[in-house]
């Protein structure tokens, strides 16, 4: 489930991104930010692995909530920043990784977060059924992801479909943008159940206009 061209980017953007997220330069993360971390609070369970961590900012606050947390991501760069940040765990691994079966470092967990971190449009659903693998018997995944209203307010039609650049709108000096899937309700539904789990709970994030910027499921 790699993407090359994924990974290339995210590489070559690296110390941009750290640099935005460390500025706090994101409005709307001001909202999805809190968002995921009362969703994670809520869960019960010690034991977190957050799955796509990046430069490690929601694996520090949920140690800073008392459970246990550690950080997987594909991308070195960000894993080496992570690092400088605090005591927590960061692994080099890749959803491949977790789709041929191999062991998430500290596995078994309680929770598997996946926070903006899902681009691709094929193997999702053997992504979300391998993780559910690497958790115990009651384990809870939680998937923060832009709000199917994201089609609407960019003037595209209702279906999903493949966006051309994922770095297209945020602020800071990015290059080589990848493409992303975006998915409507309809098509999370399906493919979540085609992995063989089930929604169990949702969440939808308001900005301070009152527009939805974000979904939240939970999945057993």
């Amino acid at each position: 489930m790699e993407d090359e061209k994924i990974i290339d980017s995210w590489n070559k953007n690296a110390e941009e991104w750290i640099r935005v997220i460390g500025t706090g330069q994101i409005d709307s993360r001001k909202f999805t930010n809190k968002a995921i971390e009362n969703e994670v609070k809520a869960v019960s369970g010690n034991t977190v692995v957050d799955i796509g961590c990046g430069e490690g900012w929601l694996t520090r606050a949920i140690s800073a909530m008392g459970k246990t947390a550690v950080g997987i991501d594909a991308i070195e760069k960000l894993l080496e920043n992570a690092r400088t940040k605090g005591s927590e765990k960061f692994y080099q691994f890749g959803y491949q990784d977790i789709i041929d079966g191999k062991s998430i470092p500290e596995a078994p967990f309680d929770v598997a977060v996946f926070n903006f971190c899902l681009y691709q449009k094929d193997g999702l659903d053997k992504l979300l059924s391998s993780t559910k693998n690497q958790l115990n018997g009651e384990g809870v995944i939680l998937i923060q992801t832009l709000h199917p209203f994201f089609l609407f307010i960019n003037g595209l039609s209702y279906k999903s479909q493949i966006i051309s650049n994922s770095w297209k709108g945020l602020p800071g000096n990015f290059i080589e943008g990848h493409e992303w899937y975006a998915r409507t309700f309809e098509d999370w539904v399906q493919t979540i159940s085609e992995s063989g789990l089930q929604i169990t709970g949702f969440k939808e994030v308001l900005n301070e206009k009152d527009n939805p910027i974000s979904l939240i499921l939970k999945l057993k």
